[in-house]
Order: C-alpha cells, then sequence, then structure tokens
C-alpha cells in the first residue's frame, strides 16, 4: 500500500478530496492535521490504485510456461511429419507391389487369397487329368509328370493355406501352366487346326534379325517385312509413320536380302503428297503383298491399297468398323491408331479390327486382294483392347498380350476353319523394347516380322 504526505499551506482548506466525479467522491475523501499553525499534512491511501505486481509474475510465468509448451508441441509435430513421410513412402511401396494383384481383381481374374477356388480347381483338374489318361495318347508320359506335379501342388496348397499365403500367387501361376500343358496334350494333340499341315503354332526362335530402322531411332511406331505373296521378286519394304507417330505417306523398299541388311540401294515411293490428306496411311497395321501396300485410309473407316507399280489408289470402306483409335489395341498401354491390322497367310490377305456390334471384341474378314470387297467374317469373343497384337497363320488368329519390357506372349487362338477358340497357349516372344507396333506372319519364309520401338526384329515359329 502506498501513502503519499500532502503539505498544505492553505488554512482555509480542513478536507482536501480528491478530483473525481461524484459518484467516487465520498470513497476518496481525505482529512488533513493542523501542524505548525498554517499547515495541513495530509495522508493519502492509493490502496485502489496500486500496480498488480504479483499478478503480473504469475502471468509472466504462465506465459513463459505457454511458450514452453508450444515449443514442445512444435518439436512433436515436427517429428510425427517425418514419421508420416516414412509412412507414405513405405505405402508408396506397398501400392506398386501390390498393384498387379488390385488390376487382376478389378478385371476379376481371381482373387489372390482365396484358397477354397484353388483348392477347388486342383480338384478338378485332377480330375480332368484322370480322364485323359482314360484314352490311349502318345503324351502318356507327359500326362503322367503332369499329374505328379499336381498332386505335388495339392499338398503344397494346404500347407500354404495354413503357413504362408504370400506365396499363393506363385502357387496360382504354377497351376495355370500345367493347365495349359494338360489341355495342348489332351484336346490340341487331337485336333487339326487351321488348314495347313504344320498343326498349331508352338513355338518361336529367339530373334534372327535386329536392327533399328533406316530411319533412326526418332520414329518407333511403324511396319517391315517382305512381300507376302508366293512367287513374287523379293522384296523388303518398311513404313515409319512420320508425323505424330500416327501418319505416313511414304514406304521404302529394298530389291534383296543383302540390301536390306546393309541399307543400301533403297528405293521410296510417295503413296500422297502429305501426311494431312485422304488416303495417306494411318496406323502401323500395314502388309506388303504381291507389290501393293494395303492400310487404313487417313481418318477414315476405309481400307486403302497403294499399287507400288502403277501407283494407283483403290479405298474400300470396312462396314462398322471402328477407326481413328476407337478399337486400338491396348493391353496394359495403348497404340494408338491401330484400329485397322492387315495380315497375310497362306489363304490370302486378312483385316483384323473391332467393331460396336461386336461389343468390341476382335472381328476378322478375309477380303479380295484386287478389289478390297470382303470376301467372309469372323466374329472373336477376345476384346481387342485386351491384346497387344494379332496375326494369321493358316487361317488361325494369334493374338499377343504383354508380359514385360523384354517379352511377348502369344496367348490367344481362333480357328476359322473350326471356330474353335482358345486362351492359354503360353508362347513366350522375346523383345528388345516394351511397345509393339506391328507383328504379322510371312506364309513365304514362315517368318514374324515385329516392329518393336524402332527395332525391326524377325522369328522363326515352330509347329506342333
Amino acid at each position: 500500500m502506498t501513502v503519499i504526505y500532502l503539505m498544505i499551506a492553505s488554512l482555509l482548506v480542513p478536507n482536501v478530496v480528491s478530483p473525481s466525479a461524484d459518484t467516487e467522491r465520498q470513497n476518496h475523501q481525505v482529512h488533513g492535521v493542523l501542524k505548525n499553525g498554517n499547515q495541513c499534512v495530509c495522508k493519502v491511501h492509493f490502496a485502489d490504485w496500486e500496480f498488480p505486481v504479483e499478478r503480473f509474475m504469475e502471468l509472466q510465468d504462465l506465459s513463459q510456461n505457454c511458450s514452453n509448451s508450444l515449443q514442445e508441441r512444435s518439436s512433436e509435430i515436427i517429428l510425427i511429419e517425418s514419421e508420416i513421410q516414412g509412412l507414405l513412402e513405405e505405402l508408396q511401396n506397398e501400392t506398386a507391389r501390390l498393384s498387379q494383384f488390385d488390376a487382376m481383381q478389378k478385371k476379376k481374374l481371381y482373387h489372390p487369397l482365396n484358397f477354397w477356388p484353388l483348392r477347388w480347381e486342383l480338384k478338378q483338374l485332377r480330375s480332368e487329368i484322370a480322364k485323359v489318361q482314360k484314352v490311349p495318347s502318345p503324351n502318356t508320359k507327359a500326362l503322367q509328370k503332369i499329374s505328379s506335379e499336381l498332386d505335388d501342388s495339392y499338398l503344397n496348397v494346404l500347407t500354404l493355406q495354413q503357413y504362408d499365403k504370400q506365396n499363393l500367387l506363385n502357387m496360382k501361376d504354377l497351376l495355370k501352366k500345367m493347365k495349359n500343358r494338360l489341355e495342348s496334350s489332351s484336346v490340341y494333340g487331337k485336333l487339326k487346326i487351321g488348314n495347313c499341315t504344320g498343326g498349331i503354332l508352338r513355338n518361336v526362335s529367339r530373334p534372327l534379325i535386329a536392327q533399328i530402322n533406316p530411319y533412326g531411332s526418332s520414329y518407333p511406331y511403324g511396319a517391315w517385312g517382305m512381300d507376302s505373296m508366293s512367287g513374287s521378286p523379293e522384296l523388303y519394304w518398311v513404313v515409319a509413320l512420320m508425323s505424330s507417330n500416327i501418319y505416313g505417306n511414304s514406304i521404302r523398299t529394298y530389291s534383296s536380302y543383302k540390301n536390306f541388311l546393309m541399307l543400301n540401294s533403297h528405293v521410296d515411293f510417295t503413296v500422297r503428297s502429305s501426311y494431312t490428306t485422304p488416303n495417306s496411311i494411318q496406323g502401323p497395321g500395314v502388309v506388303v503383298y504381291n507389290r501393293s501396300l494395303y492400310y487404313n485410309c487417313y481418318k477414315s473407316g476405309e481400307m486403302c491399297k497403294f499399287d507400288l507399280i502403277t501407283k494407283d489408289i483403290i479405298h474400300v470402306n470396312l462396314p462398322n468398323a471402328g477407326h481413328s483409335n476407337k478399337f486400338p489395341y491396348c493391353y496394359y498401354n495403348c497404340y494408338g491408331y491401330t484400329d485397322m491390322d492387315f495380315s497375310v497367310d497362306e489363304n490370302g490377305i486378312w483385316v483384323i479390327y473391332a467393331t460396336e456390334e461386336n461389343y468390341g471384341n476382335i472381328v476378322l474378314s478375309k477380303i479380295n486382294s484386287n478389289t478390297l470387297a470382303v470376301l467372309q467374317t469372323w466374329k472373336t469373343k477376345l476384346f481387342k483392347k485386351a491384346a497387344t497384337n494379332a496375326f494369321m497363320v493358316c487361317g488361325v488368329l494369334y493374338a499377343t498380350r504383354y508380359v514385360s519390357e523384354s517379352e511377348e506372349e502369344i496367348f490367344y487362338m481362333f480357328d476359322t476353319i473350326t471356330n474353335q477358340e482358345a486362351k492359354n497357349l503360353n508362347i513366350r516372344l522375346v523383345k528388345y523394347s516394351p511397345n509393339v507396333a506391328s507383328l504379322h506372319y510371312n506364309p513365304v519364309d514362315r517368318k514374324l516380322y515385329l516392329f518393336n520401338d524402332a527395332y525391326m526384329i524377325a522369328y522363326n515359329i515352330l509347329f506342333s
């Protein structure tokens, strides 16, 4: 409490009152004491206006505690954020690892951790093997081996269900391969496939030829091969899509295999004056047959034929065909403007495409090589966007799908003679780069020709 003594000289003031409002005046009256005859000594108490030192100290301590607490919380937040970042990285790694399983589940191929269907599949397969073994077959040893492997697999599945769910996917893959082998032994071995004596396609060799196309690696989309007409003079050809990897207007030819390998003495043919004029080339699904180039006409659903001798072009509409990237080959990645794909085999020239009427599934038409008139059409149940490419051999359609950056799989066949389909051929094809622009068969030398991200690759094929 603060005490102030006031010395008032005037004797006329018996009471000194603080200058405040009338309502406060009575609470702050000051009484003086007369001293030395002419001095009034007043004692004034300022308790009501004293500075709150203790309260200030309490608030100061509280503020310091809050600052310390805030700093601790900030440190905890920084630590948590670093932990969250680590967890996010782990989650991304797990997401990447499980993405293939997610894709399989979305496509309803199977559920990787569902053991009951797997056991059921194994039992069904054992029953099928038992039926096949009752019929005399030249593949008895192969069937016995499959049966033995199947018994082992069944025991392994029972063990997996109890102890090791992580390896279930590998077991399902092994089961798929055994099922393919069984079906090949029990079904395809008894049937005549296509209209050639070779039978079903069984294997593909390692690459026989592999070189960058003559235009260079900047042109990853195109096609190449040899004239597919039996009896025609030797002619190797290359078409590179120059505009946006979609359009082309020329074809390069070589009169011999030696000139092709050395990239010497080529002859260029200009199909149209520019890439964007009617009847120029659209997409990589082209072939050369009897000195004529067959291709999808620019921005249309028409087939075009360019005669290398006369330079004439004829064009005919392909009824209901999807075009301009409506039904391209896809699988994991889509290969732009592959809606219309021409192919040649021992029977002549074909065109592979898809229609809305067939729900985007592959449609196959045999065409007249002179007039481009459609002679006969087959509808398959293979969704075109589920394949990376397709080709014809002996009246049989074969389709491929992506396996890895260095491997494709020929997995599907459709026989135009019997209308029989199969989706489990499991024939592997080595490639140099991920993307398949075009793949076609030549019945003259019985080779496959692949245009693979600017690489030109050829293979021998083997039949059963």
